[in-house]
């Protein structure tokens, strides 16, 4: 009895380790309180205290989506909880068929972690990547190296090395880290930053044009970019409403400045895409249609580009929001030459704030993964302008609208991540699913030799 109130327990702390609070070390006794558990258990108790487990971190940590969804978040939280229980059996069941602890059990357990969250949160239908263990641990200290999934690998190695008293995982880790950090090394001398770029960030949501420009109006004379936030025109302005381009290009001129903001794209019939439009006083510079849309919203076609604007001050990322959630489009995008992004965002105003502060956090690990500067401009928050460690620099509190300005900077140097490490987690899932097969088989075929 205990033991399962200790459970319970640690799966309320792991929803403490994220924003608003931020308790980070409370995310890694959690996990491995989770883990002691499954040392020695059936699998089918594994299974159950691991959805146990999700089912409570998550209904805790992510209470704010019933004021979304209703009843119907029980059903999202009991989705998400699948994947920890299936963390729990496979790691009870490679015990059952021999794995019984040391390096192996304690390698296996991060393989199994890592392979279940990356589906969890990046591969399935449903893609969640909130809450995952590798984001509750900001500042991110490797995070350049093997991006936020390899961080929440290292850190499982180690804690079931601890648990299952495994020195050979730790020194596992400590191989992986060293060779990943020389690597990093040899990449720093490549590194070339260049001027800084003055930009400027718009936080309101579903204002007139007017109120942005008079907000956009309140950043400093050298402000070099400025960004209006996702939806900002929720029309085509190239193609049906050439007076609203026609105005704000005339601020843009004006201001002798840069505009990123978010608009729409006429496509066949009624569809259309979610749009960042980039453009000058005279010109449409360039745009980007969203990748990643909302799951269960109307959030237009998918895009299936993810190329940076070539402008005056140099090649610019345009993700729009949900596209900076997920891995993928930030490292694409700087791989393609991006040397700092600007990103329309939208979380509504109807949401809770702790919805928008959760959120804020995915944008500064896709900064610090590439370790490429970043503004965000959120409809109703947060507002950030970010550095290239991920830190926010300068930030506007949700549900408030204003205006917040500074300077980052633009880099064209790789970091191991953005050409290597972002392996990492298919790395690991592919070990889990040889691995597990490999068991189940032998198991099978001692099964069939002792019968036999």
């Amino acid at each position: 009895m205990n033991r399962i109130l200790l459970l319970i327990v640690s799966a309320v702390a792991y929803a403490f380790a994220f924003p608003p609070f931020g308790w980070w070390p409370l995310a890694l006794l959690s996990v491995g309180v989770l883990a002691g558990f499954l040392h020695k258990a059936r699998p089918l108790h594994g299974l159950i205290a691991g959805f146990w487990w999700g089912m409570i971190s998550f209904g805790t940590g992510l209470s704010w989506i019933y004021e979304i969804f209703g009843p119907f978040s029980i059903l999202l939280w009991g989705l998400l909880a699948v994947f920890p229980a299936i963390f729990g059996g496979l790691v009870c069941l490679a015990q059952k068929h021999g794995v019984k602890s040391g390096w192996r059990l304690a390698l296996f357990t991060a393989l199994a972690w890592t392979g279940t969250e990356f589906i969890r949160c990046e591969l399935m239908p449903l893609k969640f990547p909130w809450m995952n263990l590798g984001l509750a641990l900001e500042p991110w200290p490797f995070v350049s190296l093997v991006g936020v999934y390899g961080l929440g690998f290292l850190s499982i190695l180690a804690l079931a090395g601890i648990i299952f008293q495994a020195c050979r995982a730790w020194l596992i880790a400590l191989v992986l880290v060293v060779i990943a950090d020389a690597e990093w090394m040899a990449l720093r001398d490549q590194v070339q930053i260049y001027r800084h770029v003055k930009v400027a960030a718009v936080q309101a949501e579903g204002a007139a044009t007017e109120t942005y420009i008079a907000l956009a109006n309140k950043a400093p004379a050298e402000t070099q970019l400025i960004l209006w936030p996702e939806n900002t025109l929720p029309i085509d302005v190239r193609n049906v409403a050439k007076s609203e381009l026609a105005q704000v290009q005339a601020f843009a001129l004006q201001r002798k400045t840069l505009l990123v903001f978010g608009t729409q794209t006429r496509l066949a019939g009624p569809k259309w895409q979610n749009t960042a439009l980039t453009i000058d006083g005279n010109t449409v510079l360039g745009e980007h249609g969203k990748n990643h849309t909302v799951h269960f919203f109307n959030d237009g076609e998918h895009g299936t580009t993810a190329q940076p604007v070539i402008t005056p001050l140099g090649k610019i990322g345009t993700p729009i929001c949900f596209d900076c959630d997920f891995q993928d489009l930030v490292r694409k995008m700087t791989l393609a030459g991006a040397e700092f992004f600007a990103v329309p965002s939208m979380d509504a105003a109807g949401w809770p704030a702790r919805q928008h502060i959760q959120h804020s956090q995915l944008f500064r690990v896709r900064a610090a993964e590439n370790q490429r500067s970043m503004v965000v401009a959120a409809s109703s928050g947060v507002s950030q302008i970010i550095d290239t460690k991920g830190a926010a620099i300068q930030s506007l509190a949700p549900l408030k609208s204003g205006t917040i300005s500074g300077s980052i900077e633009r880099r064209n140097d790789l970091t191991f991540y953005t050409r290597t490490g972002w392996l990492t987690p298919w790395l690991a899932l592919a070990l889990l699913l040889i691995w597990t097969t490999w068991l189940l088989a032998f198991s099978k075929l001692k099964i069939g030799v002792v019968q036999g």
